[in-house]
């Protein structure tokens, strides 16, 4: 896979948007996902073919929501049906929006596995021991609505050839995973997978909001220092 089929998909959302908005009600919830496939073209039309499937995935999810509760009645094209296999992989420990966002995005390109790192690795990896344990962590991925089936990493194994046997189309990292795209796509060829890597790079900010993982952990622990219970 390569930068062409990310292109391809992002112009196939744009058009299933294109061939069911315009017979929709006009209602405010609408005229947003409108706005979205109008910023999903902008950026299909830069290059930038992440944000544009970002901004596509916004937009139905807006529709979706809307047929879910019966607002409107509407039907997807079927040039989406076949789905790509997606990865990504990470700690998942406490998850918040910034994890949500991430995982609606590698949904968007295709049906999604999720890797959740073993106790092990996080403590390796990250310096200290993950809040929840592996198997918690495992059965909260799993239930969420984005993904379709999570597992647990290797303990002993490279964690590259933990992707590769999966033989994604797509492995989306996070904005802070540290990996260089081009060289992961590399080493994963190196096993016999022709995967393509993307970045997810959006940061979801909202106010009120803790959306990092290290912050809700400052939070639990300085609640408890203070001997505040919530």
């Amino acid at each position: 896979m390569d930068e062409e089929a990310v292109r391809e998909r992002a112009e196939r959302y744009i058009r299933n948007l294109k061939g069911i908005i315009p017979g929709l009600e006009p209602i405010k919830p609408i005229e947003l996902a409108k706005q979205y496939l109008s910023d999903s073209e902008y950026y299909l039309a830069k290059g930038d073919y992440v944000s544009s499937i970002v901004c596509s995935s916004y937009a139905e999810g807006i529709i979706d929501g809307l047929r879910e509760n019966g607002t409107v009645s509407a039907s997807w094209k079927t040039d989406l049906l076949q789905e790509k296999s997606v990865a990504a992989a990470g700690t998942w420990d406490i998850i918040h929006p910034g994890h949500i966002k991430l995982l609606e995005f590698a949904a968007s390109l295709g049906d999604l596995t999720v890797i959740v790192s073993r106790d092990k690795n996080a403590t390796k990896a990250k310096g200290h021991t993950p809040m929840l344990p592996e198997q918690q962590r495992l059965a909260v991925v799993s239930a969420l609505k984005p993904v379709k089936r999570a597992i647990l990493g290797s303990l002993n194994g490279d964690p590259v050839k933990t992707v590769a046997d999966l033989k994604p189309d797509f492995f989306v990292l996070g904005p802070d995973q540290p990996y260089d795209e081009r060289e992961l796509e590399q080493k994963l060829k190196s096993y016999g997978c022709n995967t393509k890597v993307i970045r997810f790079n959006q940061r979801f900010t909202s106010p009120g909001l803790i959306t990092s993982t290290s912050k809700i952990v400052e939070v639990i622990r300085a609640r408890n220092d203070s001997g505040i219970v919530s």
